[in-house]
């Protein structure tokens, strides 16, 4: 169903009286003059397209809430997912965010360094390090599924608070306009997207809120589909053994076992004191003749609260091997051992509502009809044709459109209208339509909507 669109030009008439055998009108039209985009108006309209984003890739830097410094290179989806990478006080990590559960992935010394932080006993480090561990979001004391989702940043900016009625100039590359979350800069180039971010403080949580957050940003819609089928893939390849830092699995007794030309095993004995089952992730890294030799693993089936078990996991690399028969034919003493770790493994993530974004095909645009939930696809369109297509939440679609409309009629000089053109349940399929319109006006026209910078190819 098309939206009813909102002429800008008005038309006055002059006053007149009844006279007989008459029904002509004293005065004449006058169209409403259409003014230069204004700065307040073109930042609407930039944080309106920048809300609208699928994804959107961040660098730059912030302060967590206990004042600590963080690097950040982070893609952000609509949906709350998150990945990339940070650094705190220095350290990198690399960072998962599903569902709003934490996932981080550091170096030995990063571990080490950031035990007291987040409370977690991890020694020197190496039991954690190169693994993903699941932490609560309040440690890092930073809820990056939450600050970084694009209608949250574009709504804690707010609205332009200086020079907001006059004209846009951009005087170089980029316009700083003062808001009233921080300052937005703006591409010197119609449709004068955003092109960096710095925001006082963003979050609704005193203990994961961020400050000083300064960032350049990128669309990065154009691939969203895969990117959430890759998310789902990386929470099943990776995720699912990830380390749950703040349970303890105590270990008791230890020793080898079937120690032979081919194979050795080594047996631990494991005890669960938490309050619920967990799955059990025993790793050992094996020397012989103070050489590694490789490594070995098991997961547990879970372990129920106050349970012990044996877990047990075979050496039988090549270095093994080798280094057996060097000890039974060359005379002397043969050293060999093994380090381990028996650490309880988080719940895996739900990959479910990833797997279907990521599979849709792009909703249908000849089934559109109004809805107050889901998704709406909608288009701008002026006297050249479409400005721009947009994807927001069906029950807010006119409104969300009704506001671009000033923006486009500055930039285009001619009146805007909008109107729908599908709606769908299906997130992934909302945006797999938008990218299709961008790429297919793209291909017909030499270059994206005039208006458009979601989706639009860089």
């Amino acid at each position: 169903m098309a939206g009813k669109p909102r002429l800008v030009a008005l038309f006055v008439a002059g006053v007149f009286g009844l006279a007989a055998c008459t029904n002509q009108v004293a005065g004449s039209a006058a169209g409403v003059k259409i003014g230069p985009l204004t700065t307040g108006e073109a930042t609407a309209a930039a944080l309106a397209g920048f809300a609208e984003a699928a994804a959107v890739r961040y660098q730059g830097e912030l302060t967590a809430s206990d004042g600590s410094a963080f690097t950040v290179d982070l893609t952000a989806t609509s949906s709350g997912e998150v990945f990339g990478n940070i650094t705190v006080e220095g350290l990198g990590a690399a960072i998962v965010v599903l569902d709003k559960t934490l996932f981080l992935k550091g170096a030995p010394e990063f571990w080490s360094a950031m035990a007291a932080r987040f409370g977690v006993t991890s020694g020197d480090g190496t039991a954690l390090g190169n693994r993903w561990v699941k932490l609560p979001t309040v440690l890092l004391g930073v809820e990056f599924g939450d600050i970084f989702t694009p209608d949250v940043v574009a709504q804690t900016a707010g609205t332009a608070t200086k020079d907001a009625g006059k004209e846009l100039t951009p005087t170089g590359d980029v316009l700083e306009v003062p808001v009233s979350g921080g300052t937005v800069s703006l591409a010197k180039d119609a449709p004068h997207p955003v092109v960096a971010i710095a925001l006082d403080e963003i979050g609704s949580a005193e203990n994961t809120k961020a400050k000083n957050v300064k960032v350049t940003v990128a669309d990065a819609s154009t691939t969203i589909n895969k990117t959430y089928s890759d998310l789902a893939a990386q929470a099943k390849n990776e995720l699912g053994t990830a380390v749950d830092a703040l349970t303890s699995i105590s270990q008791g007794n230890n020793r080898f076992d079937a120690c032979a030309a081919a194979s050795c095993t080594l047996a631990v004995d494991v005890t669960n004191p938490s309050k619920r089952a967990v799955r059990v992730h025993l790793r050992a890294d094996w020397t012989g003749d103070n050489a590694p030799l490789g490594t070995c693993e098991q997961v547990s089936e879970p372990v129920a609260p106050g349970a012990s078990a044996t877990m047990s996991c075979a050496i039988t690399s090549p270095g093994w091997v080798s280094f057996f028969q060097r000890a039974n034919t060359v005379p002397g003493t043969h050293p060999y051992g093994a380090v381990w770790t028996a650490l309880a493994l988080a719940d895996p993530p739900d990959v479910a509502s990833l797997d279907e974004r990521g599979a849709a095909a792009p909703a249908d645009p000849k089934q559109a009809k109004e809805a107050e939930s889901g998704f709406a696809v909608y288009e701008i369109a002026s006297a050249g044709g479409v400005w721009k297509y947009g994807v927001v939440a069906a029950r807010y679609w006119r409104d969300h459109a009704k506001d671009q409309l000033t923006g486009c009629l500055g930039v285009t000089g001619a009146v805007c209208t909008y109107s729908l053109v599908t709606t769908t349940d299906n997130q992934g399929a909302a945006y797999a339509l938008s990218n299709q319109l961008v790429a297919d006006f793209q291909k017909t026209k030499g270059a994206c909507p005039a208006g458009q910078w979601v989706s639009c190819p860089k």
